[in-house]
């Protein structure tokens, strides 16, 4: 065996591998619990804009704790929020978007960061009306995809049939990219929705929160 010609092809290997990999988005310019408390600021106020009292229970406050710690740690590219209806979760989505939003937009961050948002549904809807726009959405830098599991299995446009949810992880998946989504799924409905191949990917994509209590809507 030639030593120096395996140590040659590693050095080339790690040089290939380098290059292509994705830096997994966190934020480091402030500690986990500065981020808690902003996020718990944002929060608020997403749930003020409709209207409606903030209901800050443990649940609640555990919820955006535990974002908050994903945030600003070495964890996996993809957050999915879960669970019942009604119980925060597409609150704390926005809320983490809105967070992102400001501090990547201001004098803290050096880079221009913003999250894009889109309804399952819509985004099943765009396929049929617009495949290209959803191949845009593969490639976006941050994504959040709200409510995974109210769009349809597959559409169909120009004769192409085309399943939005599964071909969109299956992308984001193998190009590592920021994504965060909520579904009131829970693992054994996804799998049953999409399959054991999607669901496998779900597992390895997303750190998971978990939302349980009832609906704080009215």
């Amino acid at each position: 065996m030639d030593n120096d010609l395996l140590d040659r092809f590693q050095e080339a290997l790690n040089k290939k591998m380098s290059s292509n990999a994705v830096e997994r988005f966190r934020i480091v310019h402030f500690d986990e619990q500065t981020v808690c408390n902003m996020l718990m600021r944002c929060y608020q106020s997403e749930v003020e804009m409709r209207n409606i009292h903030l209901i800050c229970d443990e649940k609640t406050k555990e919820n955006i704790s535990k974002a908050a710690r994903w945030l600003t740690g070495n964890y996996k590219t993809g957050l999915m929020l879960y669970g019942g209806v009604g119980n925060g979760k597409t609150t704390l989505g926005r809320a983490i978007s809105c967070l992102i939003s400001i501090l990547f937009n201001s004098s803290v961050a050096s880079e221009r960061k913003e999250i894009f948002r889109i309804s399952a549904l819509d985004m099943a809807k765009k396929v049929a009306d617009d495949p290209a726009y959803f191949n845009k959405l593969k490639d976006l830098q941050m994504l959040f995809v709200d409510d995974i599991g109210v769009e349809p299995a597959s559409v169909k446009s120009w004769g192409n049939e085309y399943s939005p949810v599964t071909e969109l992880i299956y992308a984001r998946y193998d190009k590592q990219l920021f994504t965060l989504a909520t579904s009131n799924l829970n693992d054994t409905e996804l799998r049953d929705r999409y399959g054991i191949r999607i669901s496998d990917r779900f597992n390895e994509m997303f750190d998971k929160v978990y939302f349980t209590g009832k609906s704080y809507r009215k």
